[in-house]
């Protein structure tokens, strides 16, 4: 496997472990049919009605950043 390969997969794994520790949470406060998009390396995120709104929100705080998206509930992967 290549760094490119490794970087990605070391990428999805540290936000699944972000979205798993928030799960709780989240499963509480929003439903099924919100997004969440998360900085993997702050650990901070931000949720929307649409997986966009919650990149787009994502992006305003930090541009030119890739963000963990996931379906509250469910997870998807990654965005740039």
């Amino acid at each position: 496997m290549n760094k490119t390969n490794n970087t990605h997969q070391s990428f999805i794994e540290k936000g699944k472990q972000i979205y798993y520790q928030l799960k709780p949470g989240l499963d509480k406060k929003f439903s099924s049919d919100n997004y969440i998009s998360i900085d993997v390396e702050t650990g901070e995120y931000q949720v929307d009605k649409t997986d966009v709104g919650a990149i787009l929100k994502s992006q305003k705080r930090h541009p030119g950043k890739k963000f963990f998206l996931a379906q509250v509930g469910r997870v998807a992967g990654m965005l740039k």
